[in-house]
């Protein structure tokens, strides 16, 4: 988050009257006010349990407690690491996760533990999937998750605090209009001179394709802000919103968690599934991306530390 971070709660804390230290090199800031002290360490907030962090920074952890209380998630079936997990691991895991191949033409395999979409790849085939393991393990991954691929219109994040959504957006998937005259290549080249992008490589782009004049051409299948997906605002008037909303309120209550962003995808077939939960609620992208961002997301943050002293 770093300086756009420091100025959410610099400014927060001088507005409510609570005094801040930097502490750690600004890796912890404390905040005091009257007889009471708070921590915030990086972009996580003194709110969470460390048992419901600890289950949602574990993407399969997530899944099967999710899936215990019938909450619909995406399914995942994990893989250990056999030169960290040894106590665990057997070829079974994988066998299982090459078996979502029998249903689907396409498989994401991710790290147990990965963020803003790092650690993360789409595969269409048992030799893809063989490579991304080895090396997702080579980093030193305990674990893995696989999952079906899944054809989602649009990722909602909702920002959940103490049993409400404070606020919710949805988020579109990294695009591009055509000239009519430059190719793919040309106008993926152009935009990635300002926002990384991780090119879909799973579709079979021709990239010397020349789009029409205001043709649009989705560029990648990920949902992340990091990776030059575009934040929508939602009101009421989204149809699917107010079940969204019900489904991320219960998937925060069932992992007993106070604080946290919660992904929910709605799907091309319009179904209605958890993808996951982050107990670390980051929102840099999103200020950068939306003119009245920093408004919103201050606004967010002050909610969290009114919570933090109640």
């Amino acid at each position: 988050m770093g300086k756009i971070f420091d100025t959410f709660i610099n400014d927060i804390c001088e507005e409510k009257g609570i005094e801040i230290k930097s502490i750690s090199y600004d890796w912890i800031k404390e905040l005091k006010k009257g007889n009471k002290i708070h921590y915030i360490i990086g972009n996580n907030f003194d709110l969470n349990s460390a048992v419901s962090k600890l289950i949602s920074k574990d993407k399969y952890a997530t899944y099967a407690l999710l899936k215990s209380k019938n909450i619909p998630i995406i399914e995942h079936r994990i893989i250990f690491n056999p030169n960290t997990r040894s106590e665990i691991y057997n070829n079974s895991f994988i066998e299982n996760a090459k078996e979502l191949f029998n249903e689907n033409d396409k498989v994401i395999i991710k790290a147990n533990d990965s963020c803003q979409g790092k650690d993360v790849y789409c595969v269409k085939n048992c030799n893809e999937l063989d490579e991304k393991i080895d090396m997702l393990f080579n980093d030193r991954n305990d674990s893995l998750s696989a999952c079906p691929y899944v054809d989602i219109e649009y990722e909602y994040r909702a920002i959940y605090l103490d049993g409400e959504i404070i606020f919710i957006y949805k988020k579109e998937k990294p695009f591009v209009y055509g000239n009519g005259k430059a190719t793919l290549k040309e106008l993926i080249n152009n935009k990635s001179k300002f926002e990384e992008i991780d090119i879909d490589t799973t579709n079979d782009l021709d990239l010397n394709y020349i789009p029409n004049n205001g043709e649009k051409v989705t560029i990648s299948w990920k949902h992340n802000l990091s990776n030059s997906a575009e934040p929508i605002l939602v009101d009421e008037n989204d149809e699917y919103v107010g079940n969204i909303i019900d489904l991320a309120i219960k998937t925060g209550k069932a992992l007993d968690i106070t604080f946290a962003s919660i992904d929910v995808c709605l799907t091309k077939n319009k179904e209605i599934l958890i993808m996951e939960v982050n107990s670390n609620v980051c929102m840099s992208k999103f200020t950068k991306k939306i003119s009245n961002g920093y408004e919103i997301v201050k606004e967010i943050y002050s909610k969290a530390i009114d919570k933090m002293f109640e």
